[in-house]
């Protein structure tokens, strides 16, 4: 796993190669299309699926994998980290035809990874302004963010992310989302 900060703010960092080829091989061969899934909760209206963990045939490594090298996030960011909570800890999402995530922010969501499986990655910005890229993340496998407020800021600055460019007719975009919480 290689963490890298896209800039001096020390809030958003790029993370690739988060897990080993022959996992992310396995990873990408799943039947996406045909597991069992759910609305996200509040994104009831969006055309996103939450996919139903339990019928993912290699969850159980992902979460021994996770649970294993949880540690290289706190050295890597240099922000340390409560454990990673198996179950719980990760979402995966399948963003359909049509699919947008306006800018926004997460509020004061502590912190979360989100890595890219299919599709466009997550755009950065200063400012709720699709002018003010700060950094547009790879569209590629095995790679995304990790954006994240030490717990000792008085305040944190508001990470304003989107994804403007709709997921295309004829294929889908997916990405695992994960929570991360400072100690």
């Amino acid at each position: 796993m290689q963490i890298t900060a896209v800039d001096n703010e020390n809030n958003l960092f790029k993370v690739e190669s988060v897990f080993p080829d022959d996992f992310v091989q396995e990873i990408l061969a799943t039947d996406w299309l045909n597991l069992p899934w759910g609305p996200s909760p509040g994104q009831e209206s969006w055309p996103r699926r939450q996919i139903d963990q339990t019928a993912i045939p290699w969850i159980g490594r992902w979460y021994k994998y996770l649970e294993q090298h949880w540690h290289q996030i706190s050295q890597q960011t240099g922000i340390p980290i409560d454990e990673y909570i198996p179950a719980s800890g990760t979402t995966f999402w399948l963003d359909e035809p049509g699919f947008i995530c306006k800018i926004h922010t997460d509020g004061m969501m502590p912190g979360s990874m989100q890595i890219v499986w299919q599709g466009t990655g997550t755009t950065f910005y200063w400012y709720k302004d699709p002018k003010s890229v700060r950094y547009q993340m790879p569209d590629t496998a095995n790679t995304g963010y990790i954006m994240l407020h030490a717990n000792n800021q008085t305040y944190q600055k508001l990470l304003w992310h989107g994804m403007l460019t709709p997921v295309p007719k004829n294929t889908f975009r997916l990405t695992s989302y994960t929570w991360l919480t400072p100690k």
